[in-house]
């Protein structure tokens, strides 16, 4: 009796310590979750003198019936995805020189340095790109003395510097991730393949890409899904040119005042960002059952 007694109290001093991250989970997820969905069939705006106007499903048919909405949904998938495409191209062999190539003693500063833009505010960074992206600025100035560029030329205000900077702020995470997973390898297996004959693409394919498909997977998760629902980066550096769904559904809350069509924009989004987290989910794991490796999803 004493020892169910001692389990019993055990298990309670359990269920009170998990019970502040569940409390944290409640209120910072679910709840906004259900929100999110109450207010996507409201009509009219909280926040506003006149309040709401009562429930409608008009939220959503407008949003179906729009030719904007799924152009700007579109191009925000495709955004993510060439964002995603180029930190991966990027960060595979940075994380690798990071993590194999340079000294041991000098891996701790680089990791710091490259995780340096994470660290920097975002609107201070967004504004920085933006400055060296003008006209006459230290990175065009060369490539119009080159004759690469003409000297006015720019991609401000276009998708192409919307791309330009959400790489520049989402490749940190993708370095750390395959760094994360590159340093564990063992330089011994890496040393028999090449021993064995294996050149650096067989290499590659049979060692390196299955045993790092762990960061892989968590740095896509990390890069993608935000970066389709970027808003500030549009606004400000792209411009009209630039425009994403993040950016309809801000407008919808702080110019146009119109909180239900933007809750149910958002939880549009939301429901699309999880089935293309299914889509990845199943191309890993596809992968990893032909390659091999192992995904901890």
């Amino acid at each position: 009796m004493e020892q169910v007694s001692t389990v019993k109290k055990r298990d309670r001093g359990t269920r009170a310590l998990i019970l502040p991250s569940a409390a944290m989970l409640l209120f910072i997820s679910i709840i906004p979750l259900c929100l999110l969905v109450l207010f996507s069939f409201v009509d009219g705006n909280v926040t506003v003198g006149r309040g709401i106007d009562g429930f409608t499903i008009g939220n959503f048919v407008r949003a179906f019936s729009s030719a904007m909405v799924p152009k700007l949904l579109g191009k925000s998938f495709l955004i993510s995805l060439i964002v995603t495409l180029i930190c991966i191209g990027i960060g595979y062999p940075a994380a690798w020189a990071i993590a194999k190539v340079v000294k041991p003693q000098r891996r701790n500063i680089l990791v710091m340095m490259a995780a340096v833009p994470a660290l920097i505010s975002q609107l201070l960074l967004i504004y920085t790109i933006m400055k060296l992206l003008q006209p006459g600025s230290v990175l065009m100035e060369p490539l119009a003395r080159l004759g690469i560029i003409a000297d006015t030329d720019t991609i401000l205000y276009s998708s192409k510097a919307v791309i330009f900077i959400l790489v520049y702020e989402y490749l940190p995470y993708m370095i750390l991730c395959l760094y994360s997973v590159l340093e564990k390898i063992d330089d011994r297996v890496l040393e028999a393949a090449r021993t064995l004959g294996a050149g650096n693409y067989r290499i590659f394919r049979d060692i390196i890409l299955p045993q790092s498909f762990p960061g892989l997977f968590s740095g896509i998760l990390i890069i993608f899904i935000p970066a389709a629902g970027s808003f500030v980066e549009p606004d400000i550096a792209g411009g009209p040119y630039g425009m994403m769904i993040g950016s309809l559904i801000n407008t919808q809350y702080n110019t146009s005042l119109n909180m239900g069509y933007g809750a149910a924009l958002s939880l549009i989004l939301l429901v699309l960002m999880a089935l293309a987290l299914l889509v990845i989910n199943f191309i890993m794991s596809t992968a990893e059952r032909k390659i091999g490796g192992k995904i901890n999803a």
